[in-house]
């Protein structure tokens, strides 16, 4: 079946948050006298969600704190950072967008990020100029790696799996997609290039390109 819609990751993808989200989990972290490598982030935490990072830091370095404790510690942390400086848009962002939007491909977000985080980036970087639908963690049942994000913006953008692809740059991010039942390209920038994206149908280098083989699928 021909594509009509473009499915975006926000975190990675869209935006530059990997980064941060580095930076925040070492600073709690280091309060704790722990050490956390980027090398340590990429393999076990890029593209999980927060709660889900939480559970594990605790369990695996013996935290005296809890998960949910610790969950709410770095969601603190980031949105006071965000709300003095938005996640920076990755190069080509709203380009891709504007160019899938121009093709007629129905254009969404499913995010493992929270509504905050993400109503922030399409704020700074208007890319609601481009966006029929959004679907944050906040918003369904279970993140990813299950499906529910994405086929609550399939179903919001009136799209069946098939006729839809995701853009994704994580691991977890295209079991979702996949078990949507989606076809996903890997966009590898570089958070995503320590991660295992094999899984996906298709594999770019940057999100102008990801556009331009979702317009070709036509």
């Amino acid at each position: 079946m021909s594509l009509r819609g473009i499915i975006f990751d926000h975190d990675g993808t869209l935006v530059d948050s990997e980064g941060v989200h580095f930076s925040i989990w070492q600073e709690i972290l280091a309060s704790m006298e722990v050490s956390f490598t980027k090398a340590e982030y990429l393999l076990h935490y890029c593209g999980v969600p927060t709660r889900k990072n939480a559970e594990d830091l605790v369990a695996l370095h013996k935290l005296p704190i809890t998960a949910e404790e610790l969950y709410q510690v770095k969601q603190q942390r980031l949105e006071q950072r965000l709300n003095a400086t938005p996640f920076p848009s990755m190069p080509g962002a709203r380009t891709a967008m504007a160019q899938c939007q121009q093709a007629g491909l129905k254009v969404g977000i499913a995010t493992g990020a929270n509504r905050f985080e993400l109503d922030t980036s399409i704020a700074a970087h208007r890319f609601g100029d481009f966006v029929q639908a959004t679907t944050t963690r906040d918003d369904v049942a279970r993140s990813k790696p299950a499906p529910d994000t994405y086929l609550r913006t399939l179903d919001q953008l009136q799209l069946s799996a098939s006729e839809a692809v995701a853009v994704e740059d994580s691991a977890t991010g295209i079991s979702a997609a996949k078990a949507a039942g989606m076809r996903c390209i890997a966009v590898a920038y570089e958070f995503a290039k320590g991660q295992d994206l094999s899984a996906a149908d298709y594999h770019v280098d940057d999100l102008t390109a990801a556009a331009a083989l979702a317009i070709s699928l036509r």
